[in-house]
């Protein structure tokens, strides 16, 4: 297939549903090879998506591309290690990596710096930390070099606040993940493999609008008014901005946490 992106070889974890999905059909669309890692390969299913075929790997071979889709929990770095070594096995080898798996996955009203649990602490950096380091490492020595590209996704919450502290765990572990990217983007740029963050605002995805509707105070208000462009993002708009980091449009940016929240960092 021609792209882009053509005869690239990624890996998108979380790839199953949501924003993930969007990732991995837009690197697809461009030409790409996806592997998608997921710890639950029916997430779209389970949130309703509606899928142009019966699953997201064959949604994307239907685009012309090859895909792998493999059941792994990326927390623990052995599967991490298993599922890199059979997209390594299958395909000889490795050009993006799209750490995608993560989420805010603690009850909200529970969330604050003061009341989140043991549990949740571990929970949360677990998901958003230490599986995305799990898949640099055992990604790192496959990379192309010169040309391989890392993408870490961070969120806004990084930079913004929420009004009353919630979610204080998952902007933390997700500032980390910022900052382990500036490190190793620092350690591989030398042997030419480049590594970004990207920090997506409110985005509207099957689950997320789903979470955020069980939250206390929903629908009090139209979210889309304290950002700039004044409107909510969509999954498009944080996938087109993935691909643009993958691929030699930004050969030179490396180190970088690019925002794709409509300027809500700004006010």
């Amino acid at each position: 297939m021609s792209g882009v992106l053509a005869n690239r070889r990624a890996i998108v974890t979380g790839g199953a549903g949501g924003m993930g999905r969007a990732h991995a059909l837009r690197l697809a669309s461009l030409g790409a090879d996806v592997a998608i890692i997921d710890i639950d390969l029916d997430v779209a299913q389970r949130w309703q998506e509606e899928l142009t075929a019966p699953t997201v790997a064959d949604e994307i071979r239907a685009l012309g591309v090859r895909s792998i889709a493999i059941q792994a929990d990326i927390t623990d770095a052995a599967a991490a290690d298993a599922a890199v070594a059979q997209v390594v096995r299958e395909w000889s080898g490795l050009d993006i990596l799209v750490n995608n798996a993560g989420g805010a996955v603690t009850p909200y009203d529970r969330s604050t710096a003061t009341t989140t649990t043991d549990e949740d602490v571990r929970r949360v950096v677990d998901l958003n930390l230490i599986g995305t380091v799990n898949m640099c490492r055992a990604a790192a020595p496959h990379l192309t070099r010169p040309g391989g590209s890392v993408v870490n996704i961070a969120t806004i919450g990084v930079d913004v606040e929420a009004g009353t502290g919630q979610l204080a765990l998952y902007a933390a572990a997700k500032a980390a993940v910022v900052r382990y990217t500036r490190s190793l983007a620092v350690e591989l740029g030398p042997e030419g493999i480049r590594a970004n963050a990207l920090s997506p605002g409110l985005i509207q995805t099957a689950r997320i609008r789903a979470l955020a509707a069980s939250r206390p105070g929903a629908g009090g208000g139209d979210p889309a008014a304290g950002i700039p462009l004044r409107r909510v993002g969509d999954p498009d708009d944080v996938s087109k901005a993935v691909a643009f980091l993958a691929g030699d449009d930004a050969a030179y940016v490396t180190g970088e946490n690019l925002r794709v929240g409509g300027g809500i960092h700004l006010v």
